[in-house]
């Protein structure tokens, strides 16, 4: 990350980093903390640099024995520190993965194409909260609801 911001200079507008899982850990470490620590330097360099990091996390699957499917900080896979290092904690849930319907074959009703926003941390605006939006899934592209 660190190269890639130096190549390009100032033209950097935001990071995005797909899966924190699949950096490299140094080996015969606590899997926690070193995802806390590499999610501390991340977060050093995006405030070094004053560009926004959006970094991709997945979650244990704890939720899949619950009733209610929704993620919560909790589930966070190796969290460690991750929870207290963001600024934010957005996490997405899909209504239509979980419970199918037959009758929508192509997956086009606006029920499959729902998605929520579900804001467990907001240090910079302090709203927490659930959004509900559509999702077009080819371009993930969110929009309003309303539209």
């Amino acid at each position: 990350m660190r190269r890639a911001i130096a190549e390009f200079g100032g033209s950097i507008s935001a990071v995005f980093i797909d899966y924190l899982q699949q950096i490299p850990l140094e080996s015969g470490g606590n899997m926690a903390f070193e995802a806390g620590k590499i999610t501390r330097q991340i977060r050093d360099i995006a405030k070094s640099h004053k560009i926004p990091v959006f970094l991709g996390c997945q979650i244990n699957r704890g939720n899949q024995t619950t009733a209610d499917k929704r993620p919560n900080r909790h589930l966070l896979r190796n969290s460690g520190e991750i929870f207290e290092v963001c600024d934010q904690l957005i996490m997405l849930y899909r209504d239509a993965v979980y419970t199918k319907d037959p009758s929508d074959a192509f997956g086009n009703s606006k029920r499959e194409r729902t998605i929520e926003l579900i804001v467990e941390k907001n240090r910079l605006y302090g709203k927490l909260g659930t959004a509900t939006m559509l999702c077009d899934l080819s371009t993930s592209k969110f929009l309003n609801l309303a539209r």
